[in-house]
């Protein structure tokens, strides 16, 4: 993947319709829990279980309720809540990544998870459409760490209302395949630094909230 500052990648980007460059909102809340029950750990715990968390948490108002019956079924781990755990995706080195950013997909094949699909508005997600519409990054540190708020709207493209960006994982339309070469582009704290743990929160239009913890 190459790297190059916001200004560069914009005049490289120009020439793609829809594509607009924003600023990612700042938050300064630790944490933006669904439940006050179910509080979201500042740092990733020694025994960590992303599937049993996020179902715990799900049950508790984190995701829909028309949801719960397919994350608590027998396919729950690899086909719903791993489907909507994030990974960092290897991709090819002629694929642009402005500088401050981390590419993110959604159900890493390495671990068996099926890959999240996304799809505009329709009867199938109630007319709201299928993406992750917000992706919060903080440093997974005990304290005070600041968080990055990115936002996406109006998939496949692009719009001035979202501070995230997203990318083809294979250059091709975002559109083919059920959209699952989709790749979100999330802005990284301003003191996050190669080696350390993120935690990522995200929350899906059609799906809930989940959260997980990566090593960049």
């Amino acid at each position: 993947m190459k790297k190059m500052d916001r200004r560069d990648f914009f005049k490289a980007t120009m020439g793609f319709a829809g594509l607009s460059i924003i600023m990612p909102v700042i938050s300064a809340c630790e944490n933006n829990t669904a439940n006050e029950d179910i509080q979201l750990p500042m740092e990733k715990p020694k025994k960590w279980n992303p599937i049993e968390f996020n179902r715990t948490r799900g049950n508790k108002g984190a995701i829909p309720q028309s949801y719960l019956p397919a994350i608590n079924g027998p396919e729950g781990e690899k086909k719903h809540i791993g489907k909507h755990l994030p990974y960092i995706p290897v991709l090819d080195k002629s694929i642009i990544i402005p500088a401050g950013f981390i590419p993110i997909m959604w159900g890493d094949p390495a671990k068996g998870h099926a890959p999240h699909p996304n799809a505009v508005p329709g009867p199938d997600n109630n007319f709201l459409g299928h993406w992750y519409n917000r992706i919060e990054i903080r440093r997974a540190i005990s304290v005070y760490a600041q968080t990055e708020t990115s936002t996406y709207s109006g998939w496949p493209a692009n719009t001035d209302h979202a501070s995230g960006l997203y990318i083809s994982a294979t250059g091709g339309e975002l559109t083919s395949d059920n959209g699952i070469n989709t790749v979100y582009l999330a802005k990284l704290p301003s003191d996050v630094k190669k080696g350390d743990t993120i935690r990522i929160l995200a929350h899906c239009l059609t799906h809930g909230e989940y959260v997980d913890f990566l090593t960049i």
